[in-house]
């Protein structure tokens, strides 16, 4: 009887071994889909054709982005588009300028969260 509860034993262990090793898998696949999001975002993104950004300040290449555009951009697709385009901006970071370019009438909101040129 010994040899049952042995045999039960280790097939308990394998089990936990293999939900452990499943749980890892999934947490690498999460990781891997982010890693793919985030890569077909800055290849969607719409890039200024010839010109590289680093020489604008941030709202005229905001601007520029947003002209380039053929929809309207989120704070996030447009700063995925300026760091693609050599100019690190974060989605905070556009936000802020995003703001003083509405009150300037140089952007538009068309809808919550989406932007385009004026």
């Amino acid at each position: 009887m010994t040899s049952y509860v042995e045999d039960l034993e280790r097939v308990e262990k394998e089990l936990r071994e293999a939900e452990r090793e499943r749980d890892l898998l999934g947490v690498r696949i999460e990781g891997l889909r982010a890693q793919r999001e985030a890569f077909r975002k800055l290849v969607e993104a719409p890039a200024v054709p010839g010109e590289d950004l680093k020489g604008l300040k941030k709202a005229d290449a905001i601007v520029k982005i947003l002209q380039a555009s053929d929809k309207p951009m989120t704070l996030g697709e447009i700063a995925d588009a300026m760091s693609a385009a050599g100019k690190k901006t974060q989605k905070d970071g556009a936000s802020v300028y995003i703001d003083g370019l509405l009150k300037a009438g140089r952007v538009i909101r068309v809808q919550r969260g989406q932007y385009r040129a004026a």
